[in-house]
Order: C-alpha cells, then structure tokens, then sequence
C-alpha cells in the first residue's frame, strides 16, 4: 500500500480509533461538490452512496459529509488519493498505524482512482527515494489481512503493477493489489 496507505487510510483510522500521529495532508479548502465528486471515483456509486464519507481539515479534525449504513469508510487524502475501506481493512489501517499486530481479519479497499504512489517494501516510506521499490499501481483494489500471503501472488520488490502483487511482501502488513485495468498508471 504506499504512500496513499499511509496517507488515506490514516485520515479514516483518525475518525474510528483512538488518535494516532498521521501524516495526512488535509482536504478541508476543497468545496464539499469537489471532494463529495472525488469520492464518487473511489469505488462503485451504490457503495459510496452507503458509505460513511469523511474529510480532514486544516486543524486536523475530522468532519463527516455522509453518515453511511454499510461498514465503508471513504475519503481523499492529500490531493487526489480516493478510496473506501470497510470495517475489517479500517481495524487492518489502525494496526498498521499504530505498528502493532494487525488483526487475524480479511479486508477489502477500493481504489478505483488509483493512487500516487508508495514504496513496495517499506510500509513507513512516505516519498520514493533510492531503494525503497516505490511504485505507482492505477484504479486496484486491496485485499489487506492474513489471507493476502497465501493466494500464491508475486511478492518482488518490484512488481508489474498491471497484475495483482503483493505488497509490503515480508511485513505483517502484507497485502494483495489487484488492477481493475491492464494499463500502466501514469
């Protein structure tokens, strides 16, 4: 999960669990039809419709634009990176956050904007930088939980990201990317 991981899911682990220091950029100057129309590219409508929609201010609040029925939790972090985690990927996020032992549960997060990047070895980098396999992957989705070691997927240091890998290969925060596309992100 990269930099977007770091980033996105931080944003949502602030509004549901206990604080913990994030290094999420706030999107609180974005009118509330700019970020609600960002939203909309995270995943399928039906789910965002359901979702519980979250944004981060200036201050580092949390303000909900939608309070949501279907265990999803979505947000844009920094500029652009768009996403919805359900209830087991946020308890996943928490963990990953707080460096402790993430929980024995399967999770799942769209992605469908794609991301900005993140290194694929180091669940902590948060710019790429010489050696730390930093890579772009498009519109994915994410299997987070102890299952994504076992599907049998590449798990390089550099993977292809137009086919599912497995990142953070080696770390308790392993977890399978899966493209939606077979096109090379920008």
């Amino acid at each position: 999960m990269l930099r977007y991981t770091a980033l996105a899911l931080g944003v949502a682990i602030a509004l549901v669990a206990a604080p913990v220091n994030i290094q999420a950029q706030p999107t609180g100057t974005m009118s509330d039809s700019d970020y609600m129309a960002k939203i909309m590219t995270a995943a399928p409508a039906a789910v965002v419709k359901g979702a519980t929609i979250v944004q981060m201010q200036k201050d580092g609040s949390m303000r909900a634009l939608q309070t949501g029925s279907n265990g999803f939790t979505c947000m844009v972090a920094g500029a652009s990176d768009a996403m919805c985690a359900d209830s087991n990927a946020m308890l996943w996020a928490k963990a990953w956050m707080a460096h402790t032992a993430p929980p024995n549960k399967v999770g799942f997060v769209y992605m469908l904007a794609g991301d900005n990047g993140a290194s694929n070895t180091d669940p902590y980098a948060t710019a790429p930088v010489a050696g730390n396999h930093w890579v772009k992957t498009g519109p994915h989705v994410m299997i987070v939980g102890p299952s994504a070691r076992t599907m049998g997927y590449p798990a390089t240091a550099d993977p292809d990201p137009t086919k599912p890998y497995v990142m953070w290969s080696g770390t308790p925060y392993a977890h399978l990317m899966i493209p939606v596309t077979g096109q090379q992100p920008m």
